[in-house]
């Protein structure tokens, strides 16, 4: 998979309740999205690039400046990359019996 996490906000910075990560797509081709859901509510603030995202029944088309929600156990993550990079950002509700964000900075480490 060729993509980047940073952690913007999390565990380490005090947030309990959100979190927020930059992701990177250097080359969107080698990326393939993959379904899931989850109890947290998503936001992608788009920076960079841009693409269709198909959940929930409908298609939202979105570039730079522009904002896509991911309402709370909606099975989403079906995406057409149009462009060849993408850079956004993740904003994310932290639930306790969610399963951790991809980039694992959004709650306490597990033994801590």
């Amino acid at each position: 998979m060729s993509l980047d996490y940073q952690s913007l906000l999390g565990w380490r910075d005090g947030a309990r309740k959100m979190h927020i990560h930059l992701t990177e797509i250097p080359d969107t081709s080698k990326h393939e999205s993959y379904e899931h859901e989850h109890i947290a509510e998503e936001a992608f603030y788009l920076l960079e690039g841009s693409a269709e995202y198909r959940f929930g029944g409908k298609t939202i088309t979105a570039g730079p400046g522009e904002v896509v929600f991911i309402p709370s156990g909606l099975r989403h993550a079906q995406i057409r990359y149009l462009t060849p990079t993408m850079r956004y950002l993740t904003i994310r509700t932290v639930e306790p019996d969610d399963e951790p964000c991809c980039c694992g900075e959004d709650r306490e480490p597990a033994g801590d």
